[in-house]
């Protein structure tokens, strides 16, 4: 069976993984300041997504009662299945 974890296990890991967040950001932040192209792309893609999804939430805004009246009919739903598929029957 496999042993629980332990407090000090639970420590140490998420000091590694604090530690490797660290280490990433500050990687991330240095070549942020250095503006070299990956930088400048990031940015870019980073900006597009941001205008993105601000242009799907002002869309949702004005639209979404709309999209979401066609997808729910007024009326009773149908018996079954059989009337859509053998009308004549």
């Amino acid at each position: 069976m496999a042993e629980p974890w332990s407090g000090q296990s639970l420590q140490t890991l998420s000091a590694t993984v604090l530690g490797a967040l660290g280490a990433l950001g500050s990687e991330f932040l240095r070549e942020w300041e250095a503006q070299d192209m990956r930088v400048t792309l990031f940015k870019l893609l980073l900006l597009w997504l941001v205008l993105s999804l601000l242009g799907i939430q002002l869309a949702w805004g004005f639209y979404g009662s709309t999209v979401t009246g066609l997808y729910h009919r007024p009326g009773s739903p149908p018996h079954s299945i059989k009337q859509y598929l053998w009308p004549l029957t």
